[in-house]
């Protein structure tokens, strides 16, 4: 016979458990939010971790609890995003089937959904990186690297299926995509009204993706 006894405050411990990870996550998200919000309006000085803690709507002492400070709590703002859009990208480029071209053009477009998404982390990321520590920001320069991951897979793809043309560096044109999903975020103004993110991606694709392709099976294909 099993023993009910037993098994009964087991599960009612797992479950309290996961009532305080869900508390957890759910209080580090009401951290992370706020500090966007404050230090896009009042830069990184601004943001002190009474001010956070008001505008969270937490204690300060419930902050330390989660993070070490005020460079903490950036680096976690960017982590976060980090791992969003390596979500989306993964998401994308894995519903996007086995042609390593349309993984690529699917990557770059869930990398830019992702920043459209979060432009104010984005932007909290390009304008604050300079008042950080050198530790901080190392931990900044590895949270970026982690949303390339996906994007140089798939390229990598592309070329050894040799469908990258002659002369293109697949580290350059990842780059490059990179760069012009996170510039969306920050320069999205430049275009007129009603110019959408799904626009952008379609312009840049023939514009960047497409030309540094072989030009057969491909050309003419949609993004």
């Amino acid at each position: 016979m099993p023993d009910l006894a037993g098994e009964r405050p087991a599960a009612e411990e797992q479950v309290r458990r996961d009532i305080r990870d869900v508390r957890a996550r759910w209080r580090t998200r009401q951290v992370l939010d706020a500090a966007v919000r404050l230090i896009n309006t009042g830069g990184l000085h601004g943001m002190s971790m009474q001010a956070l803690a008001k505008e969270a709507q937490i204690s300060v002492g419930l902050i330390y609890s989660y993070f070490g400070g005020k460079e903490d709590v950036v680096v976690a703002v960017v982590a976060d995003l980090a791992e969003q859009i390596r979500r989306e990208v993964d998401d994308r480029i894995a519903a996007a089937g086995a042609d390593p071209v349309e993984r690529l053009a699917a990557g770059f477009a869930g990398y830019c959904v992702a920043m459209d998404s979060h432009r104010n982390a984005g932007l909290l990321t390009y304008r604050q990186s300079a008042e950080l520590g050198p530790a901080a920001r190392e931990r900044l320069k590895e949270a970026e690297r982690r949303t390339f991951a996906p994007l140089t897979a798939v390229v990598e793809e592309a070329a050894a299926a040799g469908l990258l043309a002659d002369g293109v560096s697949p580290e350059v044109l990842v780059f490059d995509l990179t760069v012009l999903a996170q510039v969306w975020a920050l320069k999205h103004w430049h275009f007129p009204e009603g110019y959408g993110v799904e626009r952008f991606v379609a312009d840049q694709v023939a514009t960047l993706v497409r030309p540094a392709l072989t030009p057969t099976p491909h050309e003419g294909n949609s993004a």
